[in-house]
């Protein structure tokens, strides 16, 4: 099999957002009056929906998760989201690709003004040929086949090349998404998910690392 395109999830997979993810539900959290998130339930809001993390970790109705969502992203659009870190191995790895041709899109559960301004504030921008992220308001593209399916829609990849496409994540959220829209998938261990995860989800390879990934797409 050989994979020509390559679709990369944000958020754990290529950056490391635990800080200023921590610091805007806290600040959401206390602007509504509500106790803190331990520090043991943050890593459960990386990957999935914002909103769906705050109903499903700290039992917000629709309507609360989605004046917290708003809170959120008061302070996180200014300030928590340089509050991150590069993952080792993301600048070798999106280098390695662009020098192999491949083509590079992102399939993030971030806004695309988020992830477009946090990979331009890392000199990353370039790599990508699409961002494929989540919509702002609460009827788009949220779920992670969605974001998947309109990367590949606009790329043009259907129908045979879709054997030629890998998406590379760090949550189950990732390989579910790739399945449901017939793309390879490779879990990445240096982010926020577990081998057991990855294994019980059927990821078709598991990788130690983003370089470990990397071979896996060159040598594949």
């Amino acid at each position: 099999m050989k994979f020509d395109y390559v679709l990369l999830d944000l958020d754990g997979t290529l950056t490391n957002p635990v800080e200023g993810i921590t610091n805007s539900i806290n600040y959401a959290m206390e602007k509504m009056g509500k106790p803190l998130v331990p520090d043991s339930l943050i890593p459960k809001f990386i990957g999935p929906p914002l909103r769906t993390g705050f109903m499903q970790n700290v039992g917000f109705t629709e309507t609360e998760a989605e004046r917290a969502l708003e809170l959120y992203r008061e302070r996180y659009m200014p300030k928590g989201l340089y509050e991150n870190e590069l993952i080792a191995g993301a600048e070798e790895l999106l280098e390695r690709l662009s020098a192999a041709g491949k083509i590079i899109a992102m399939a993030t559960s971030k806004p695309e003004e988020m992830a477009v301004k946090l990979m331009e504030h890392f000199g990353l921008l370039k790599h990508f040929k699409f961002i494929s992220a989540a919509s702002m308001d609460s009827g788009g593209r949220h779920e992670k086949n969605e974001i998947i399916q309109h990367a590949l829609d606009t790329l043009g990849i259907s129908g045979d090349a879709l054997s030629r496409a890998v998406m590379v994540g760090d949550r189950f959220y990732d390989i579910v998404g790739a399945k449901d829209t017939g793309v390879a998938s490779i879990a990445v261990l240096s982010g926020f998910g577990s081998r057991e995860e990855f294994e019980e989800y059927g990821a078709d390879y598991i990788a130690e690392n983003l370089l470990q990934a990397c071979d896996i797409i060159l040598n594949a």
